[in-house]
């Protein structure tokens, strides 16, 4: 397989915690994004409720965008006309990485066919050979994306299910090959295959259901597939999983994330909290997340988080956005969307210094006692 982009780690543990690297990537050579990853969720192309200009206030570090092909596959025609998707939608400074499906959004089931996928659109159903998707990724041009596979499964699903499941994806892997290899436009990108042991998919349908998954519905799933894998190929694992089991994910061995569970907290107007050490409930505990919807925050003149220092936190207060979300005004999504991936980016830094720093088990024991106390009450 011709891939450019590589990914190198010391560990030689299979099913572990891990640092490593992501480098020599095609369009830009001289960046390297360290592991454990945290890509940027976006739809249709940009950061939903941040522009191109507010996004870099978010955050001034290089970040790697995550495109999901139902949110994007109308646009093919037009992206056409440009070199690139990046071109079209104005981040040509941002690597993406393009998803068969859209991990914020519940994966509607059935209609796959034995040579070909169903993938929802907004506006309906869009059936995929993978040659058809090729045409797309050729016309795209991401600098890492999946190859087709039917990731239609879940936990409740039958032994046929996933075995016909199973079956598909291989062959649309080695067709997704045959084309990946012999394209001057794509060969030098990377390409994960969904079974052979890049992209550990089929765990669940995507959207905010994901969010209740907890370790033990997926560890031994997870744990056979992963010490089946060579230590130094990438993991990635989509979907808005909580911080209890992606902390989780990766004491197993899993590389790369995407950033759905802050967008999808920011859509319930809530505003993520769990690494702060400020935030007494009436249980005497931390809270997971706060809903700026309750009327608690009425008259609480604190930001989100103290120790934050994403902009919404250090301009904003928690009674302005209640306020916010009361009159129904748009600068709500903005202000939580800021603060929600500027802390889940943080999140995943603080991540990268415990497991440099031999730490991690304990880091993973703290995010355990939040989440589960939060279960409790």
């Amino acid at each position: 397989m011709i891939v450019k982009m590589k990914f190198f780690t010391e560990s030689a543990a299979r099913c572990a915690a891990r640092i490593g690297t992501l480098s020599e990537i095609e369009r830009m050579p001289d960046l390297i994004f360290e592991t454990p990853l945290l890509l940027i969720y976006t739809k249709r192309g940009c950061v939903p409720h941040l522009t191109k200009d507010v996004l870099k206030m978010v955050t001034t570090e290089q970040q790697f965008l995550s495109v999901s092909l139902p949110s994007t596959i109308t646009m093919a025609e037009f992206v056409k006309q440009t070199p690139s998707f990046t071109d079209f939608v104005s981040m040509q400074e941002y690597p993406t990485f393009l998803s068969i499906n859209d991990p914020a959004e519940t994966t509607t089931s059935g209609h796959q066919e034995k040579h070909s996928i169903s993938i929802w659109a907004k506006h309906g159903r869009h059936i995929l050979s993978p040659d058809s998707y090729m045409d797309i990724v050729e016309t795209f041009k991401p600098d890492m994306y999946v190859a087709l596979c039917d990731g239609d499964t879940d936990e409740k699903s039958s032994a046929k299910r996933i075995s016909k499941s199973i079956e598909r994806s291989k062959t649309q892997l080695e067709t997704c090959l045959l084309r990946h290899n012999s394209s001057n436009t794509i060969k030098s990108k990377g390409i994960l295959g969904a079974i052979e042991g890049y992209v550990i998919d089929g765990l669940h349908k995507n959207g905010p259901q994901v969010q209740k998954i907890n370790t033990d519905q997926i560890r031994n799933v997870i744990e056979h597939t992963i010490n089946l894998l060579p230590t130094d190929k990438l993991r990635v694992s989509m979907g808005s999983w909580n911080p209890a089991t992606l902390v989780d994910l990766i004491d197993m061995g899993v590389d790369v994330f995407d950033s759905s569970y802050a967008y999808l907290a920011t859509e319930k107007a809530t505003a993520l909290t769990f690494l702060c050490d400020h935030q007494p409930t009436d249980n005497h505990h931390t809270s997971y997340v706060i809903s700026v919807a309750e009327d608690k925050y009425a008259d609480d003149f604190t930001p989100i988080c103290k120790s934050c220092e994403c902009l919404a936190c250090q301009k904003y207060t928690r009674a302005y956005l209640h306020h916010l979300c009361h009159c129904k005004e748009l600068l709500l999504l903005v202000l939580l969307m800021i603060h929600n991936t500027h802390y889940y980016l943080q999140f995943f830094k603080t991540i990268r210094k415990h497991i440099k720093e031999g730490t991690f088990k304990e880091f993973q024991k703290k995010i355990h006692l939040i989440y589960d106390k939060k279960e409790e009450s």
